[in-house]
């Protein structure tokens, strides 16, 4: 429902009361969660909007207070906290991993950065997709529980400890949605013309679903000449002996690292050995917490890693990266062997790729606005099963098969439906709210601390 707002006021070492709606005090530290899960931008207008909304909410829990039929079983307590919980989850997780691209300057719309950023929180790779909202949910709640969790953990929580912290505030929210399911649902009606009229008035602002392609990759690494590899064995030494007479880790990283991502967070060994052999990968585990490796060689270039934290198979690190750039000559030379590979797949994409690929074959479903600005002109009249490639990016020669191609779809009237009964249920929610409050505001006692 429309009120069940989300804070966290027992792991806030300082609050204030903002207002008070008889003996029922509104907190700053309620206004601001629940901003901080509306919008990532200042705004006071919102903010001014959000403490009526909690103003009104107020009132309704007075009422509901007062009603003898309303009460909270234990049951239900217990089946609103999982809900509770998952949405503290989810609002964590979006806010996260959308600080993440803004801060480091990401185009929303570049597959590969994101999906670099997402497998820093060792997210699964069945959870990774670009078109499908219930999967982007579902990786919102893996990370929120990850930050959550380690929120907790600082605070010296456990997970039932919080909840019961918050009993009184939950049973709260569930009078409030028992009040709201007796008193105003009932008075509602939506009608078919309503549906009608909201769709023909808002169907421009629905998306359309765009073109999606299914997508296997061949990915062919590009030798470098000796001079190249010189190059950059030669700015990492020298990056190397600064960190050795003690300059900041992160300072140089932002300075010389050509990778924008600085902490790649937890990685786990088996997601390591497809990358780096067994011996780099024990060097990484046995190097101390706090302390960085010499410089190794990996697939991208020379990388140096600092261990965050570790545990018996993951390790939290951060990374300065030298690439290793390919000259003209090296990416012309590389170029004929991937001509070989590419009437290969032609042929067996599956064979051809596990013979090739240093990466794993499957990208998965694509829509057409997550595909990166540079490669959209590749993808002008594909059809299924048509190979793209090859195309030269960062060191490294792609083939691409689109294995599957779902074509753009316009959403009809069919489709939203239930998102448009939703829309206006609310929308009506909110009426009755407003006029319960309207008639009740001067029965009871409002004050605004400034």
């Amino acid at each position: 429902m429309i009120f069940i707002i989300l804070f966290s006021d027992s792991l806030k070492l300082l609050d204030k009361v903002i207002a008070v709606v008889n003996d029922e005090p509104i907190f700053y530290s309620e206004l601001e969660e629940a901003y901080k899960s509306t919008t990532l931008q200042e705004n006071d207008s919102i903010k001014n909007e959000i403490l009526k909304n909690f103003i009104k909410q107020r009132v309704i829990l007075v009422l509901a207070k007062n009603d003898s039929s309303l009460s909270v079983s234990e049951e239900e307590f217990k089946n609103f906290s999982k809900n509770y919980i998952d949405n503290i989850y989810f609002q964590y997780g979006r806010i996260e991993i959308f600080n993440k691209i803004q801060s480091l300057g990401i185009n929303p719309n570049d597959t590969i950065e994101i999906r670099k950023i997402l497998k820093s929180y060792e997210i699964p790779d069945s959870l990774i997709s670009f078109s499908d909202p219930e999967l982007a949910n579902k990786v919102f709640l893996f990370v929120g529980k990850k930050i959550f969790d380690e929120e907790l953990k600082r605070n010296n929580l456990t997970i039932k400890e919080f909840i019961e912290n918050q009993r009184e505030f939950i049973k709260k929210q569930i009078l409030i949605q028992k009040f709201i399911s007796k008193y105003i649902v009932p008075e509602i009606t939506i009608t078919e013309d309503e549906i009608r009229n909201f769709y023909e008035i808002h169907k421009d602002s629905f998306p359309k679903q765009p073109n999606i392609y299914y997508l296997e990759q061949i990915v062919i690494p590009v030798p470098a000449s000796f001079e190249q590899e010189e190059k950059a064995y030669d700015k990492i030494k020298g990056v190397y002996k600064r960190l050795q007479k003690g300059e900041n880790f992160e300072k140089l990283a932002k300075k010389f690292s050509d990778d924008s991502i600085i902490e790649l967070g937890w990685l786990k060994k088996n997601y390591l050995s497809q990358f780096l052999s067994q011996d780099l990968i024990l060097e990484i585990f046995s190097t101390p917490k706090g302390s960085w490796t010499r410089p190794i060689r990996t697939p991208l270039g020379y990388n140096i890693f600092k261990i965050d934290d570790k545990s018996s198979d993951s390790v939290k690190i951060s990374h300065i990266l030298i690439k290793v750039k390919p000259s003209k000559e090296d990416i012309e030379k590389a170029r004929e062997k991937v001509l070989v590979i590419l009437e290969n797949a032609k042929k067996n994409f599956e064979e051809t790729a596990k013979e090739n690929s240093f990466a794993p074959t499957e990208i998965g479903y694509v829509p057409e606005n997550a595909i990166p600005n540079d490669l959209k002109p590749y993808f002008k009249d594909v059809k299924e099963n048509s190979i793209i490639g090859p195309i030269y990016k960062d060191g490294f020669y792609l083939i691409l098969r689109v294995k599957q191609f779902i074509p753009e779809k316009i959403t009809k009237y069919e489709d939203v439906i239930e998102q448009i009964k939703f829309i206006l249920m609310n929308k009506k929610i909110e009426e009755k709210i407003s006029d319960i409050y309207e008639k009740n505001k001067n029965k009871v006692l409002i004050k605004i601390y400034k």
